[in-house]
């Protein structure tokens, strides 16, 4: 089956070889830059340990086998030790991360030659102090060094095959010799690579598990975000107005709350303008609904418009009526703000239906102002607001009113 959906799949959650281990070509090389990340450390510790343990038992070769104590400590100081340096050193550069399987393999390759060399260097009983080496190199090798399951399979069977060319070939061992030692190096061999193979199966389970959850993670993040955002929009949504895109009632009643606590603190004085469309019912009833809407869009942008501060609030409250809320502002400055919104209506131009009124669409407002103390509350000031609106309508209309609240 091929498709989209099915190559997401198989990069996200990829499967793996059984035999080799080894993931698709791009996911393989993922996986590798992540697990030489992670590798480093154990890696260097690994071939100081291992060099430490090669080279300090060169002190058994002056005890079980003198004779050939010069031969022995060339194959440990002057073969292994010097390539363990270089290995080590280069696990410093760059590059060594796209070496690394190979030279570890090679430096378990020579541990493993050079403890069969000294097999073949040794005679008689001593011999048999050596073989003990050969388990320790495959553990190592299989264990410790991080090598790839396919790499160290095929070091540990070549160290194997060079002792059994050794020890046939060469030195013509019993037969029963020959069992027995190869019942415990070919059983450490097989052990090795079944503990090589669930070290490195686990690590890229643990791999493919890690990018599914990063992935899920990801799909989670990408989910709050857009509840995040669509709850900011729905809540965006709740406080406007549908018709004319200014703050609704609601959010002005939140704000009048807000800007009254503020003002009480810092003892200072807070106004509000409540204002209406003059003759608005005769204007909706002789234009229609559409030309009212479109008349308190005009309005609603006016007063927006000539209340501009940066401590201005301008809502719809109410079918034709606007508020206008105005932080740190007295009743004198309140006036102000409300004649430059009548001003700005009637400048808007927003024809009158003919015998109605005006020629124009006009702006009544009240205005009440006072300084928020313990002894009044927000609807003290809208009471008031009102009751100047109510005058300014009683008077003649497109005018201001104003009052103490």
């Amino acid at each position: 089956m091929t498709g989209r959906g099915k190559s997401d799949d198989d990069y996200l959650a990829p499967e793996i070889h059984p035999l080799t281990l080894a993931f698709q070509p791009r996911v393989e090389a993922q996986f590798m830059d992540e697990y030489t990340r992670k590798s480093l450390g154990q890696i260097r510790f690994t071939i100081i340990v291992g060099a430490l343990f090669y080279c300090g038992f060169g002190f058994l070769d002056a005890v079980v086998a003198p004779a050939s104590v010069k031969t022995l400590w060339a194959i440990r100081f002057a073969g292994f030790l010097p390539v363990s340096a270089l290995i080590f050193a280069l696990s410093y550069a760059g590059f060594f991360r796209r070496i690394w399987q190979g030279a570890l393999a090679i430096w378990g390759l020579l541990a493993g030659l050079g403890i069969v060399a000294m097999i073949g260097v040794v005679e008689g009983e001593a011999r048999s102090s050596y073989y003990a080496g050969l388990i320790m190199v495959l553990l190592v090798l299989y264990t410790w060094t991080r090598v790839r399951f396919v790499w160290a399979t095929l070091t540990g069977w070549l160290i194997v095959a060079a002792y059994e060319i050794l020890t046939i070939g060469f030195l013509h061992f019993p037969f029963k010799t020959v069992v027995t030692h190869n019942f415990f190096f070919v059983g450490s061999n097989l052990l090795g690579m079944l503990a090589c193979y669930a070290i490195e199966r686990y690590a890229r389970s643990d791999f493919v598990m890690a990018r599914l959850l990063r992935e899920e993670r990801e799909k989670v993040q990408k989910t709050n975000l857009a509840l995040t955002a669509a709850n900011e929009n729905l809540k965006r949504i709740a406080q406007v107005d549908d018709l004319t895109q200014i703050p609704n009632r609601r959010a002005f009643e939140h704000e009048l709350k807000r800007g009254w606590r503020r003002m009480a603190r810092e003892g200072k004085p807070l106004s509000l303008l409540l204002c209406d469309v003059d003759f608005f019912k005769a204007y909706n009833d002789s234009r229609g609904h559409p030309a009212g809407d479109r008349c308190l869009i005009r309005v609603a942008q006016a007063v927006a418009a000539a209340a501009r501060r940066p401590g201005d609030y301008v809502a719809r409250y109410g079918g034709d009526e606007f508020a206008v809320l105005l932080l740190d502002t007295h009743v004198h400055g309140a006036v102000r703000v409300a004649e430059q919104l009548v001003r700005s209506v009637w400048n808007a131009g927003i024809a009158m239906a003919a015998g109605t009124g005006p020629e124009r669409v006009t702006l009544s407002v009240g205005v009440a102002s006072t300084t928020p103390g313990p002894r009044r509350g927000p609807e003290d000031l809208v009471r008031k607001a009102d009751e100047c609106l109510y005058q300014a309508k009683g008077q003649g209309r497109n005018r201001v009113v104003a009052g103490k609240g």
